[in-house]
């Protein structure tokens, strides 16, 4: 199976470095392709301009602006998302890419004003993230990373999509020995993935 990996975390050094490695490691250990992107190395530009917003429905023009990203996630049968969660949100490099990858003919199709999936060749997809608060918190809030995880990412693919979330939560406040417990969770899950 092809995976599209998509990091996104500025610091080498990092938890969610660590992360990104078992992540793409493991994949690789279990025998998978993989395509790995790192919003962060890669210069990606996440500010939707108002060249983009007023080209946004028009397809060739719009996709022009972004179609090896566009190329990268049509040629996959698997996604996975590898970030922390910060303010209750993606990073906001990561949201950029949502906002100017994720357009009209990629990852939804209009027909007769009824939008249905464009990224029927998603079969699996998971999220592989962080918190610096405690879960409850997250919950309280809506927990809308997970959200976005688990529902909006999920009707843009195949209807028939295995979903899975990943997360460690109050990193603030945990041990070496949690952080080794959730790596090994990882690893596991993209092992079998």
């Amino acid at each position: 199976m092809k995976v599209h990996v998509i990091y996104a975390h500025p610091q080498e050094d990092s938890f969610n470095a660590a992360l990104h490695r078992t992540v793409v490691d493991s994949l690789r250990e279990a025998g998978h392709e993989v395509d790995d992107l790192d919003l962060y190395k890669d210069g990606f530009n996440p500010v939707l301009s108002r060249h983009d917003r007023d080209t946004y429905h028009d397809v060739p023009a719009n996709r022009a602006l972004v179609d090896d990203y566009v190329r990268r996630l049509e040629s996959c049968d698997a996604l996975v998302l590898c970030h922390p969660v910060w303010s209750f949100g993606w990073p906001a490099i990561l949201k950029g890419y949502i906002d100017r990858v994720f357009i009209p003919d990629v990852s939804f199709k209009l027909r007769d004003g009824q939008m249905g999936p464009g990224l029927m060749n998603i079969k699996k997809l998971a999220t592989v993230t962080t918190y610096g608060s405690k879960k409850w918190r997250a919950w309280f809030l809506g927990d809308p990373p997970r959200k976005n995880g688990t529902r909006f990412l999920r009707v843009v693919c195949n209807p028939l999509v295995k979903v899975s979330y990943h997360a460690l939560y109050d990193m603030n406040n945990v041990t070496r020995a949690d952080t080794d417990a959730y790596l090994a969770k990882v690893r596991q899950a993209m092992l079998k993935f």
